[in-house]
């Protein structure tokens, strides 16, 4: 594991802890705030009683005439006490710092010079005295430490408990007889927040305890990781600083349709932010992170090369004005021209092949009716013009092989008022002239409705014409061949979310020639559910730098490969020292399975911006 994904990890960890911790200073702030501090302090019922004590009534016997003297611990001192008015000698030979601290002491009347010991009966007294309630007093009990209400003494006590409505107990020194706290249901729940409160988890007494001084190191631990994510973060250019809010009209060139416009962006804004807001979509699959090197610009003005742009562009890109948008703020530029079209434009696309590869998805293939071929990236999509009308609930042209699996879903019809719906394209441009979609065809739950877009699609017949808009091209790779680091990228996918995925590996071995490691982890349910199955494997032969990873959820007892979901076999693949930085993940698939997905790749460590999604179902 990497020194940047154990600091991520352990900063996480320490958030958690930290954050629950404050949470817990914050409600108990909050409470000490609000308590009344009459009845929390235990004194709702409690009487301060005070009397005067009359030393002429009694003879009393001199010290030096008291007690054993021959022992061989003397008394560090003597007080005169009095309990229940009348006087005795108090000889104490060992006292902590604090009252409740263990000491060691004992009585003598100061009358007879006798020893004496406090009895129940007049314990009882004692506390009756110091109580004003309604509850009946039960009988005292001499108890030995610890005590629930006061975890720091550790002296023994007498416990006189009330029967009252908030549970009263009274609490006298075991020696003296002295009334040392009431206690009730106030005074615990203010006990339980000042443990919490001070973190006193260990029962300790005090506020200087080893929970602090973990928490102490906690906290310091969470700073130094986060300094240290946080400049990992800057040095990689996924952080960026805005100091300026104000508005700047930048010129923007469509090199391919030859137009221009002016737009009004923030000058703190990057450019590619700065465009996307006035609708000029620059391509990006990193998020802005410098990364993907997608958004690609040309400016007049001479602009610094950052350290992403001089790892991503070629030297001579540099010289001609060539920039990535996310590495430069609208502030730096006056006009800039951009290799995109402000136009999308609208096809008509002829059927040339449909037939269904699996049990429920159809290869449907297309060629433009014009002609003229469409230029994009792998990845890919087009959104199709789904007109009103009758559709199938299921496909009439069913394989007999397949027929099983269709058994539970009747024939019939329905009607709509049409849609559009995307779909991605499973090549990319240069590898055939025709342009292959995987239509999974949604089956009807309810017996009424099936998918519009895929029971439409599915139904076209050869030489059947429909229209789509694109390529859109927002979900793609681009090959680094002048990059000096090595890249590793891992693709998972399932079901027909593998169109996408089996576009951009293509392209980027066939067409880029791509040498960095490059996996693709495949779920599906049964072996006839595998998409492509037998050119990937061709394709994992002939390239040394591609592993093909399939693996199916509900395989026959025949099949060799991996079991269970992406999941599973995604987590053998983290655990294999994956660099968090120099790992682009590429998903496609149900959504449950790329939020899972994702979260999986967050927490080992990998910023945001390096998981790039197919929008399943945009």
């Amino acid at each position: 594991m990497s020194f940047i994904k154990s600091s991520k990890t352990l900063h996480k960890w320490l958030s958690l802890v930290v954050g629950i911790q404050l949470l817990i200073w914050l409600g108990t702030g909050v409470y000490f705030n609000l308590m009344d501090h009459h009845k929390a302090g235990g004194h709702e019922y409690r009487v301060h009683s005070h009397s005067d004590h009359k030393l002429s009534a009694f003879e009393l016997k001199p010290v030096s005439l008291v007690g054993d003297l021959s022992k061989k611990i003397q008394p560090i001192s003597v007080k005169l006490i009095w309990i229940l008015e009348h006087p005795y000698y108090h000889f104490v030979y060992h006292a902590g710092q604090h009252s409740y601290q263990k000491s060691r002491s004992e009585l003598f009347d100061a009358v007879t010079g006798e020893p004496f010991k406090l009895s129940s009966s007049q314990a009882l007294i004692i506390a009756q005295q110091s109580y004003s309630g309604p509850g009946q007093l039960l009988k005292p009990e001499l108890l030995q430490p610890p005590f629930d209400d006061y975890v720091a003494q550790q002296n023994p006590m007498w416990k006189v408990n009330a029967e009252d409505d908030n549970n009263t107990t009274i609490y006298l020194d075991a020696v003296t007889g002295k009334v040392l706290r009431h206690a009730n249901d106030d005074f615990r729940l203010k006990d339980l927040m000042m443990t919490l409160h001070f973190m006193d988890y260990g029962s300790s007494g005090g506020f200087n305890h080893w929970w602090i001084i973990v928490f102490s190191i906690c906290t310091l631990l969470l700073s130094i990781t986060g300094v240290i994510w946080l400049i990992q973060l800057y040095k990689n250019g996924l952080l960026r600083l805005s100091w300026h809010q104000s508005n700047q009209t930048v010129a923007v060139m469509f090199a391919e349709a030859g137009t221009s416009c002016d737009i009004l962006a923030s000058e703190s804004h990057s450019i590619l932010e700065g465009l996307a807001n006035s609708h000029v979509y620059l391509p990006s699959s990193c998020g802005g992170g410098g990364t993907c090197a997608k958004c690609v610009f040309k400016s007049e003005n001479d602009l610094p090369p950052t350290s992403a742009e001089t790892e991503q562009l070629t030297e001579e890109e540099l010289v001609q004005g060539y920039r990535l948008g996310c590495q430069h703020t609208i502030s730096e530029v006056d006009s800039v021209e951009v290799m995109s079209s402000n136009a999308i434009e609208t096809h008509e696309l002829m059927v040339v092949a449909s037939q269904f590869i699996t049990p429920f998805i159809k290869e449907v293939k297309f060629k433009v009716k014009s002609g003229n071929p469409l230029t994009y990236k792998a990845g890919a999509y087009m959104e199709f013009g789904i007109p009103a009308g009758m559709n199938n609930l299921r496909p009439n042209d069913m394989p007999r092989a397949f027929e099983k699996y269709w058994s539970e879903y009747t024939h019939g019809r329905f009607s709509h008022s049409g849609a559009s719906r995307h779909y991605s394209l499973a090549n990319f441009d240069q590898e055939t002239d025709e342009l292959t979609f995987n239509i999974r065809w949604q089956t009807s739950e309810d017996g009424q409705r099936a998918g519009i877009g895929s029971s439409y699609l599915g139904a076209l017949e050869v030489g059947e014409t429909v229209t789509a808009r694109g390529p859109y091209s927002d979900f793609f790779a681009m090959s680094q061949p002048n990059s000096t680091n090595k890249h590793r990228r891992i693709f998972i996918g399932a079901g027909s979310g593998l169109a996408p995925l089996r576009a951009i590996i293509f392209e980027e071995l066939k067409k880029h020639n791509h040498q960095d490691e490059m996996i693709l982890i495949y779920g599906a349910r049964t072996e006839e559910d595998l998409l492509y199955q037998s050119e990937l494997e061709a394709l994992e032969q002939s390239h040394d730098n591609f592993i093909y990873i399939p693996t199916l959820s509900a395989p026959s007892p025949e099949w060799k490969g991996n079991r269970g979901y992406v999941q599973k076999a995604l987590m053998k693949q983290l655990s294999e020292n994956v660099q968090p930085f120099a790992t682009e993940f590429y998903l496609c698939g149900p959504a449950a399975m790329m939020e899972e997905v994702e979260n999986m790749i967050l927490d080992i460590g990998v910023p945001s911006q390096l998981i790039f999604k197919d929008k399943f179902t945009r």
